[in-house]
């Protein structure tokens, strides 16, 4: 569908960009759910055990950050988690206030067998769209207009 009415030339870009790009990562995020979801696990648990795995322990607000949620989400997901023994909490040394946050063998082993297929399913999907090229560019774009707001 045509937009009829036009808002300037740079205008008209920017709403163009603005509505692919959301569209290619709502379509994207659902093929990513979709797969993660067949093995059991919600994008939210995926994403903390996937840091955990790649970064070490962290505290509950270096998990929101980096998984972009909030607070009261990521409380209710740590505690799944630990509740299924995939991770345990406990308080930071030197400051009680902070929880911190680590792996366990079992949850090692979880996003250890994920993991490779994870990444087979994001190759493939957009390898069938861009070249490793492309994919440098499209990654240093979106790094810059991430730095500029």
């Amino acid at each position: 569908m045509k937009r009829t009415k036009p808002y300037g030339p740079r205008e008209d870009a920017v709403l163009r960009t603005h509505i692919e790009l959301s569209r290619a990562y709502n379509k994207l995020r659902a093929k990513e759910t979709a797969t993660i979801a067949e093995h059991g696990i919600t994008m939210a648990q995926f994403a903390i055990l996937e840091a955990l795995y790649h970064l070490g322990t962290l505290r509950v607000g270096q998990i929101t950050e980096l998984i972009l949620s909030t607070p009261g989400n990521i409380t209710v997901v740590i505690k799944n988690l630990e509740s299924k023994g995939w991770i345990r909490v406990y308080p930071c040394e030197t400051d009680r206030r902070i929880r911190m946050v680590e792996i366990t063998e079992a949850g090692s082993g979880l996003i250890a067998s994920l993991f490779p297929d994870h990444v087979r399913n994001l190759t493939a999907w957009y390898g069938a769209a861009l070249e490793t090229e492309e994919l440098n560019t499209l990654s240093r774009l979106l790094r810059k207009l991430e730095k500029a707001q």
